[in-house]
């Protein structure tokens, strides 16, 4: 009972599983996508399995943050909600997406960052838009 209630305190306060599964399939689709059509490298995405490390990165990433962002859905200020429930996530995500692209001897790690980065700052504004008028909220959601 113990395990089943640490489980569910740190879904609620730690990750966001749903949004984790929906990143995971957006986010390889968008590397692979970028990795082919943009940066004109078919053979890395497919030899180095690019689009499936970003997907299972996004995963956890997208857990993380999705959490955070529904962290600052409460504050009542919208400018401040949205500021910060977009800025933070995307820099978070940011310095992961960099630390793996230079761990992975990406070409190029920076500009490699981007599609990450803008998918989160994106998603990250949704999220909130989407946590502030009742949906996808945790158990222990507090409103605003």
């Amino acid at each position: 009972m113990r395990l089943k209630s640490t489980i569910v305190a740190a879904y609620h306060n730690v990750f966001n599983a749903k949004l984790a599964t929906v990143s995971f399939f957006c986010n390889a689709l968008a590397e692979f996508a970028w990795t082919v059509i943009i940066l004109d490298r078919p053979g890395e995405a497919l030899d180095a399995g690019v689009a499936l490390w970003q997907g299972i990165a996004s995963f956890f990433s997208t857990g993380f943050t999705g959490r955070v962002v529904q962290h600052f859905s409460p504050i009542g200020s919208p400018l401040k909600s949205y500021s910060l429930g977009s800025l933070i996530p995307a820099a978070i995500t940011f310095g992961l997406s960099l630390a793996g692209h230079l761990w992975g001897g990406t070409p190029d790690p920076l500009l490699s960052c981007l599609p990450a980065t803008t998918i989160s700052f994106t998603t990250s504004f949704v999220t909130n838009y989407l946590t502030r008028r009742g949906l996808l909220l945790p158990g222990n959601y507090r409103a605003p």
